[in-house]
């Protein structure tokens, strides 16, 4: 009878854990990520009300995560399929998700035949009223020189927007002509935002004129970002190119709240290099930036490759810790790539809550 009720004993226990057990079983969170996150490029990620949103082109459209936590995702839905036929039905390239006005728009860049040579990529915004949709196509953007006339609409990519003062700004890498293949020089323009799917006058914003920005085929500025922080404005964007080690990111700070963001000389441009790779990272770019669950950390979330063959096809997202130096410029410091390194102050304790 007593070994009857020693296995009893036994059973009840492994079945029935106390609650103090369990409770110290739930505290057991890991203080580490390891980067990479996972396979990809353009990464782009947006923190709101609480909640990171980021985007990819999935092959097949375009796919929308959710997460209280910059290290994983929580909710992953696919949210997009382009149409057939049409001038957005192949190469869907960094998209972006924003809220405006209620509202959520994907801005993105596709053209009406797949593959090289990409001549015909243009810039186009879908609309929905959850980041999860259903989107609306609003279409394509005129990114040309005349907006009245809307003639000749030239090629255009990476599009992101900026909020200042209670106008909307978009910013994107474009040609200053049209042309029949792909082998030209990609500079940054701006254009204020009537709404969320029509554009004022371009204005060209910057060139690729220093030499760090030189050196390929071609010479471009392209995966423009907004960094606002206290009362600065910064434009970051990527140069070189991005199948190559060489691939490194740029900054232009407005010189004030006061001065007018269309007019170029509002913009002071860095002459040495923000943030670029080293013998160990292969290259960094296209990065958007965000701050931890709790707001007391600055995260880039930027792509490279893990080796120097593979081109387009060996990109991976990463994440890594940035600060502000004595003049309120962005320090990111060297490329750090590969490993583990500490969470994202604040996801510690969101997921012990749980």
């Amino acid at each position: 009878m007593k070994k009857i009720l020693f296995l009893l004993s036994i059973s009840f226990l492994l079945f029935f854990e106390p609650p103090i057990i369990q409770a110290q079983q739930k505290q057991v969170v890991s203080k580490t990520f390891t980067n990479p996150l996972r396979r990809g490029a353009d990464p782009f990620v947006i923190k709101h009300e609480g909640k990171y949103y980021t985007i990819w082109s999935n092959g097949n459209g375009f796919t929308v995560t959710e997460s209280r936590f910059l290290t994983k995702f929580e909710k992953e839905e696919a949210v997009w399929t382009p149409p057939a036929n049409a001038w957005n039905s192949f190469n869907h390239w960094a998209p972006e998700i924003h809220p405006i006005n209620g509202k959520w728009y994907i801005y993105y860049a596709a053209s009406v035949h797949k593959g090289a040579p990409y001549f015909a990529q243009r810039a186009g915004v879908l609309e929905a009223e959850t980041p999860f949709g259903p989107y609306e196509d609003k279409g394509m953007f005129y990114t040309g020189n005349d907006p009245q006339t809307k003639k000749d609409n030239y090629w255009s990519i990476d599009m992101t927007v900026l909020q200042l003062k209670g106008k909307y700004y978009a910013i994107w890498s474009g040609w200053d002509a049209l042309h029949d293949h792909h082998d030209v020089d990609q500079y940054l323009y701006i254009a204020e935002m009537i709404n969320p799917w029509t554009l004022g006058k371009r204005v060209l914003l910057s060139k690729p004129e220093l030499e760090w920005e030189k050196g390929d085929h071609i010479a471009l500025l392209e995966g423009p970002q907004i960094l606002e922080h206290n009362d600065d404005v910064f434009i970051l964007y990527s140069t070189r190119g991005s199948w190559t080690e060489h691939y490194k990111m740029g900054q232009l700070r407005l010189k004030s709240g006061d001065h007018d963001p269309l007019d170029p000389d509002s913009w002071v441009k860095f002459t040495t290099p923000l943030f670029q790779g080293n013998a160990k990272v292969f290259g960094v770019g296209h990065a958007s930036v965000t701050t931890s669950p709790d707001d007391k950390e600055h995260w880039i979330y930027y792509h490279s490759k893990l080796g120097l063959q593979g081109g387009w096809s060996n990109r991976y997202i990463f994440l890594q810790k940035f600060n502000f130096d004595e003049n309120g410029d962005p320090y990111i410091g060297a490329a750090q790539g590969s490993g583990e390194m500490l969470r994202p102050s604040g996801e510690i304790e969101i997921e012990k809550m749980d």
